[in-house]
């Protein structure tokens, strides 16, 4: 019963404000029933697909609030991203992920509540955040792969002969 409930307030959170609903379901899963994190992310993931945001979408085009051109585009994109980020989460410790999706949260709450009229271009990430982001986790995710790998030892430069 609790689940429901809370789902119907991501639910009503997500319609309202057209947001996937993971903003609000990943940390309420955490907290509120003890899933870890990947869990709490995975169950996102499937409670999002298809048959939720459907209907949130169809009222929306409804009124006239959905750009079909770019829906294309970004789901393919985002089919692409999130299969890439959904076969690197093992290899992601879990700090990492705690903060990058606490950062990702905190970042964009600031970026409405310091400029709630802000233009498109100003609701990107700057490329230079993007890029220092990268670089810390493509560092981290080299040294887990790297940790992960046996390492295989240089043959020998030394030539034995047995008489």
């Amino acid at each position: 019963m609790w689940l429901f409930l809370f789902g119907t307030a991501v639910g009503v959170l997500g319609g309202l404000l057209g947001i996937g609903g993971g903003i609000a379901l990943v940390p309420g899963l955490m907290y509120f029933f003890g899933f870890s994190q990947q869990q709490a992310q995975g169950t996102s993931l499937a409670v999002m697909i298809p048959p939720i945001g459907i209907f949130a979408a169809y009222v929306y085009y409804r009124n006239g609030y959905v750009q079909i051109p770019v829906v294309g585009w970004v789901a393919a994109g985002f089919i692409v991203g999130a299969l890439g980020g959904a076969k690197l989460i093992p290899f992601v410790p879990l700090p990492v992920l705690r903060v990058s999706f606490g950062a990702l949260l905190l970042y964009t709450g600031f970026l409405f509540i310091l400029n709630p009229a802000a233009s498109k271009s100003a609701a990107a990430m700057p490329s230079a955040i993007a890029t220092i982001l990268t670089l810390i986790l493509g560092r981290i995710l080299g040294k887990k792969l790297a940790e992960k790998r046996k390492a295989i030892p240089p043959p020998s430069s030394e030539i034995e002969y047995h008489i």
